[in-house]
């Protein structure tokens, strides 16, 4: 290469870099997995002791502690408890980063990443877990192609224990009794609201009185209320129906799936590997619809 055109790449290099305004780094991806995935790289590519923290547009944020590909230590996570490294079994740990890393990527985006220097020096023996023992962890998490709300994932289906539901549209009933009643081929428990009736909600399974996860009259009228706040919020952006579902964290245990249609609430309670079921059943009914 010629001095003149050493010259012009540092010229156009002068003239086209942009100085930044803040030390974040912006991690692309417009799915929840195509930012796991760059998470996981984040990880992966970082050899000297360094404090990542990823953190959502709603303020939620994963701090921790990583080291020749391998996370040491956690420092804030965006719910429930941090990892105790020290009293944990391995197995524990690698599940419940798997699940930190996946539910910091369901967070809503953009998604900023700002790494410094360790808050203290790193021990000897801080082996951690290493990216690969955490990659196929998260490989075992399904992930929804947008968060929160109605998921028809773009990334291959979950396996579904159930077949497809052929549902047959029926003038005597709404989109949300139909889910409510349909759902009883796979959830564990059901509830049904319809918040412009004066009649009691319907209980089923799990969540009639005296079962383990009955609602009572104050937790539904919170619940009602704060739909109807989410509704209200959301309305400019997305029309009824919603489907919002959740997922617990590291991805076993109970789901729940919501689906809200104009004042009619219906909730199932689910095993998370049936997540495809939950698609399933909320595709059928809205070809349905049409």
């Amino acid at each position: 290469m010629m001095d003149t055109d050493i010259l012009d790449l540092l010229e156009d290099i002068g003239r086209t870099s942009v100085a930044r305004l803040s030390p974040a780094v912006m991690i692309a991806g417009e799915t929840a997995t195509a930012r796991r995935s760059a998470i996981l790289r984040a990880i992966r590519g970082t050899v000297l002791p360094r404090r990542l923290e990823f953190t959502a547009a709603n303020g939620d944020c994963l701090a921790i502690e990583v080291n020749s590909s391998r996370i040491t230590e956690v420092f804030k996570v965006p719910a429930g408890q941090i990892p105790d490294f020290e009293t944990e079994p391995r197995a524990e740990l690698i599940e419940k980063l798997a699940g930190l890393v996946s539910d910091i990527s369901i967070s809503p985006a953009p998604l900023e990443l700002m790494s410094g220097k360790p808050d203290t020096a790193l021990e000897v023996d801080e082996v951690g877990i290493t990216f690969s023992e955490i990659e196929n962890a998260c490989a075992a998490i399904e992930l929804p192609s947008e968060p929160i709300v109605s998921v028809v994932p773009n990334v291959e289906k979950p396996v579904d224990d159930c077949p497809p539901a052929e549902e047959t549209p029926d003038a005597a009933t709404t989109l949300a009794q139909r889910f409510f009643d349909a759902s009883s081929r796979f959830a564990s428990g059901r509830v049904f609201v319809d918040s412009a009736e004066d009649t009691a909600p319907l209980l089923e399974g799990v969540c009639k009185p005296s079962e383990p996860m009955y609602p009572d009259q104050d937790t539904l009228a919170r619940f009602v209320a704060d739909l109807a706040g989410w509704d209200g919020d959301s309305q400019q952006e997305i029309e009824d129906p919603q489907l919002i579902v959740m997922r617990p964290t590291g991805g076993k245990g109970a789901g729940l799936a919501v689906l809200s249609d104009r004042g009619q609430i219906a909730v199932a309670i689910h095993e998370a590997r049936k997540l495809g079921s939950v698609v399933n059943l909320w595709t059928s009914l809205q070809e349905a619809e049409k």
